[in-house]
């Protein structure tokens, strides 16, 4: 490339002068342009060549002829330097001559500079193909580009520029990977490689900008060939982010659609009378149970077959008359291809722009049947619990008569529903009643809050029951029309209350044992340690009633801690428990009891302790309130049998006696509260028990014959379950 010439030497002659500018001496220019594309300067060969504006700076020469077309040239290729921040050439020829230069523009610190050189030799020059292709590349809207076998880009055009936001020159020093979205850059890598290879590709891949935003693009790749041999990949890309927005848009409205159909459970449906085809949405195959077609069309007729028969003439009646009336509308059974069962709503109406045209709706009506039905049902079983509830329930009208009376009511009352309607409520008050009952009646009719009324009911025959009232409005529309009242006979609920006050006082009598029990403890402790004192002095050789005392005094403390315990409930504390010692412990507790009434009590254990998880003093109480049972049905001389069985699961205990045993209907009735067979019992003790063993996770077992004694089994599992033990109270 020749240098800047120096200034025209003066001594000159013309001759020489024009020689000096001869195209065939000079092949070789240079012209140098801002960041704006204007020229800032140009060698004097180029100025005579191609810049015939300036011929006094070149010198006067008739050989400068018209050069717009170079001048043109270098502005162009200069705009598309600007366009990707690089380098770029191109030829461009003479029209006047056919000569062809070449020109080459380079990126600078003050600009682009452009180097121009004519040639003429073989192989230089692009071909007419070639320059379409380079024109291709260069004003393709879509990205194009080259890269080399390791994925760096070699060349890239304008459009490659403008959309990744990268200088052409920023670009050449980076590769395709530094673009692609780290997500997708295993498929794009694996596509790059296919293609370097070979084999074209095509595929979409997302890439982010210069200022970060990201782009979506659908890629080509080809593989550069020369000479038989790969040596890069050919790229084009093209920025479909527009129109993958906009199909997003519409894939959201569609699925909207979709979404919306299908929780209303209503499909829609367009009929083409010429084509007689039928285009259905997805909710409308879904509501025949049918899988959608890939066209959305199906086949009415064929649809007539999934009516019931019943209703199929009356549906195609309607159809047609929907299409000589531009309108119809009808209900009819369905069965889906899974044999259910379906309700279905149709609707259609005739376009107005189009006669040969019908649009409609399907919509899947069960669940609204359903609600009918179970509203109707639902109607039918509130008749069902007024009618068949176990207290008297009527209606009054708003002056308090009656209007209605359930079989309870009768029986309650005396007096048939025909005795009872249109009679005042008062009638069934006694006197004394009547007017209290009234105004609190009157008073909570007008209030929001329901209210309790306890007063005395009048029979027909005669006789006075204590009941009670409860006032429950009837609205209708939002206005009260009557009101129910629900009448409760309290007779059994008081002598139940009776009976739980005499529970209260057996709970006094717990606590007062409590109390004896501590008490009897203060004056053993004194007594205790006199013994010991005395212990020590004498030998027991010459006193040998102390050891005996010693005893006597240890087993009188150990039943007072027991009356502690039975009377007194304690924390409940789940540990392992040695049965077969807690059994031996109220053995020895209830022995006294047993000899005092000449009964035997024998224990039938293995050897091995029979440890179980559970609560040892709530199992104490229930073997204290068996063995207590068992010596108040034994008569004289009999034995109470105790047996322990272990086995890896679980335990059972079995006790036996040879009392007087119960009849079976008897047995069935234990555990009913407040329900004995003792004289003074009060019926807790057996519910406190099954409590206690039901709080174990076990079972109690009864069987009893009359005259034969009873056998109570009591089974436990070896393992308690993750719920936890209740302590139970004692009684």
């Amino acid at each position: 490339m020749n240098r800047e010439p120096d200034t025209l030497p003066e001594a000159l002659s013309l001759s020489e002068r024009q020689a000096y500018w001869s195209p065939d001496r000079v092949r070789h220019y240079y012209v140098r342009f801002d960041a704006n594309g204007e020229k800032t300067y140009a060698c004097p060969h180029a100025i005579y060549k191609f810049y015939e504006g300036d011929m006094e700076q070149a010198g006067n020469s008739a050989t400068a002829c018209d050069s717009g077309w170079m001048r043109r040239g270098l502005a162009e290729i200069v705009s598309r330097a600007q366009a990707i921040g690089g380098a770029r050439e191109a030829e461009v020829t003479d029209p006047h001559t056919g000569e062809i230069y070449l020109i080459r523009v380079y990126p600078d610190e003050q600009g682009f500079s452009a180097f121009i050189e004519r040639t003429s030799a073989s192989g230089t020059l692009m071909s007419a193909a070639e320059q379409m292709v380079q024109s291709l590349f260069e004003h393709s809207p879509d990205a194009v580009y080259l890269l080399d076998m390791k994925g760096k880009y070699i060349q890239v055009n304008a459009s490659c520029v403008r959309i990744s936001g990268y200088s052409a020159a920023e670009l050449m020093q980076r590769d395709f990977s530094g673009l692609v979205v780290p997500q997708d850059f295993p498929r794009v890598r694996e596509h790059f490689y296919r293609a370097a290879e070979g084999a074209a590709q095509s595929y979409p891949v997302r890439i982010y900008r210069a200022d970060g935003a990201m782009r979506n693009l659908l890629v080509n790749n080809f593989p550069i060939i020369d000479n038989g041999q790969i040596v890069g990949v050919y790229g084009i890309a093209k920025d479909v982010t527009g129109e993958y927005v906009t199909e997003a848009l519409l894939r959201k409205s569609v699925s909207l659609l979709e979404q919306s159909q299908s929780i209303a459970h209503i499909g829609s449906w367009e009929m083409d009378a010429k084509s007689k085809r039928m285009y259905w949405s997805q909710e409308s195959f879904r509501i025949f149970g049918m899988p959608p077609s890939r066209d959305g069309h199906v086949d009415h007729k064929g649809l007539l077959k999934a009516v019931l028969p019943e209703d199929a003439s009356r549906v195609l009646e309607a159809w047609r008359d929907g299409w000589r009336n531009h309108s119809f509308q009808s209900e009819c059974r369905i069965v889906r291809p899974n044999g259910e069962e379906r309700i279905v709503f149709v609707k259609g109406q005739v376009n107005a722009g189009d006669h040969s045209r019908m649009t409609g709706i399907l919509q899947d009506i069960t669940v609204l049947k359903s609600t009918e039905r179970q509203l109707l049902e639902s109607e039918q079983r509130s008749w069902s619990i007024i009618h068949h509830h176990p207290d008297g329930v009527c209606a009054l009208d708003l002056d308090g008569s009656l209007i209605g009376a359930n079989p309870s009511m009768e029986r309650l009352t005396g007096y048939s529903a025909e005795e009872l309607n249109g009679q005042s409520y008062a009638m069934l008050l006694t006197p004394s009643e009547a007017e209290r009952v009234s105004r609190e009646y009157m008073n909570t009719a007008d209030g929001q809050e329901l209210q309790r009324i306890d007063s005395e009911l009048l029979r027909k025959d005669g006789q006075v029951i204590v009941v009670t009232n409860t006032v429950v409005p009837i609205i209708v529309g939002g206005r009260r029309v009557g009101t129910y009242v629900i009448i409760k006979d309290m007779t059994d609920a008081l002598e139940t209350e009776e009976l739980l006050r005499k529970s209260d006082k057996l709970k006094v009598v717990g606590q007062l044992a409590a109390a004896v029990a501590h008490e009897i403890r203060n004056p053993l402790t004194a007594l205790k340690g006199f013994v010991k004192l005395l212990q020590s002095q004498y030998d027991e050789a010459k006193v040998p009633y102390l050891g005996i005392i010693q005893e006597e005094l240890s087993r009188i403390e150990f039943i007072s801690s027991e009356l502690l315990v039975l009377a007194k409930p304690q924390v409940s504390r789940v540990a392992q428990v040695d049965v077969r010692e807690v059994l031996e412990q109220t053995i020895m507790l209830l022995a006294t009891q047993a000899v005092m009434n000449n009964i035997e009590i024998s224990l039938v254990a293995q050897d091995e302790a029979a440890l179980i998880l559970g609560d040892g003093n709530q199992l104490k109480q229930v073997f204290v309130n068996l063995l207590k049972n068992a010596i108040e049905a034994s008569s004289p001389g009999c034995l109470i049998e105790v047996g322990i069985h272990l086995t890896e699961e679980e335990l059972r205990l079995r006790f036996a006696d040879q009392g007087c045993g119960m009849p079976a209907e008897m047995v069935g009735r234990l555990g009913e509260p407040f329900y004995t067979t003792k004289e003074k019992g009060t019926g807790l003790g057996y519910m406190v028990m099954r409590r206690i063993i039901e709080s174990h996770h076990g079972k109690l077992a009864i069987s009893s014959k009359l005259g034969a004694g009873t056998t109570v089994e009591v089974i436990l599992p070896r393992r308690l379950q993750e719920q936890p033990i209740h302590r139970v109270p004692a009684v």
